[in-house]
């Protein structure tokens, strides 16, 4: 009963933003909105987290366990690639050219301020300890509101799951990603005493750090929120250094370990490595994990 209460809302908002269209949510301002709300919500997550007790013993054990998760996830699903790369990729031409120092200073840059909006949440929270806030209901209500305009987004952009699942490469990528992923968080949890659904939760983001920490803080677990968004971050910034490397063994392992960002953040240096052609590979892969982040948290944390 516990999983259906938190799923259900959950995924009403998002199809509610996919299905509804309002005509003050131009793909504009919902953009803009997305961006401030990401941030808006990341700052109070910091609060939230610097408002716990035993603050730095909290946050060691959240460092500790996303690198076990970082090495455990990045092992496991770059073997699982490799090996339905040589098995199913078809050939494709790499355009390898040296990453823009542009694009690279851009992506520091964009994780520098995103890590800034939690460091000045916990300052916050640290300073106004015995404020009473309900800062968790908002950060929940304000869940919502983001799962809406990502539907908004996801409509706008025209995504279509049909056309998306007739690209048997994306498909392939992003199954076995999300099984060798899970596999991972499974295997984590009896390395670093979690239960088995959070250790599932947690690698539930596919890289997708501003989403997987809300929805884990939202839900009522701000450490291993913090788990997650350390997780996926680390994955983002790590798939960026090596897309040049991984694209030149095959498009498996490029475009699967840069999980559901292939559609979005790291999809232009996807493209610069591997050609026009790897496009719709992204989509698909990066899309079907994207839509499965906030169906997978909510159901495994709902397991408890």
């Amino acid at each position: 009963m516990t999983m259906l209460t938190t799923l259900g809302p959950l995924l009403i908002t998002l199809l509610f933003g996919y299905w509804i269209h309002l005509k003050p949510f131009t793909p504009e301002r919902v953009a803009k909105w997305l961006e401030q709300l990401v941030y808006l919500i990341l700052g109070l997550i910091g609060f939230s987290l610097g408002s716990l007790d035993n603050l730095i013993e909290k946050l060691l054990i959240a460092g500790y366990q996303a690198v076990i998760l970082i090495l455990l996830v990045s092992s496991l699903s770059l073997l699982g690639l490799y090996v339905s790369g040589k098995c199913f990729n078809k050939h494709t031409e790499n355009n390898p050219e040296e990453i823009a120092s542009a694009s690279l200073k851009q992506a520091l840059m964009d994780a520098l301020k995103t890590i800034s909006w939690v460091i000045g949440g916990v300052v916050l929270g640290i300073v106004g300890k015995n404020w009473t806030l309900h800062i968790d209901e908002y950060v929940t209500w304000l869940l919502y509101f983001l799962l809406f305009l990502i539907g908004c987004q996801l409509r706008q952009g025209n995504y279509r799951l049909r056309k998306l699942f007739l690209n048997s490469q994306g498909v392939i990528i992003a199954l076995v990603t999300i099984v060798t992923t899970l596999f991972a968080g499974w295997l984590s949890s009896f390395i670093l005493d979690l239960n088995w659904y959070q250790g599932l939760a947690v690698v539930s983001g596919f890289g997708w750090y501003s989403l997987s920490g809300i929805l884990i803080t939202g839900l009522g677990d701000p450490v291993l929120g913090t788990t997650a968004f350390l997780l996926d971050l680390s994955r983002e910034i790590v798939a960026l250094m090596f897309i040049p490397f991984l694209a030149r063994i095959n498009s498996h392992l490029s475009v699967g370990y840069s999980g559901a960002t292939a559609m979005d953040f790291t999809l232009p240096m996807l493209g610069k490595f591997h050609g026009s052609q790897i496009v719709p590979v992204c989509i698909a892969s990066g899309f079907i994990m994207s839509v499965l982040v906030p169906v997978l948290i909510p159901l495994f944390l709902g397991m408890n």
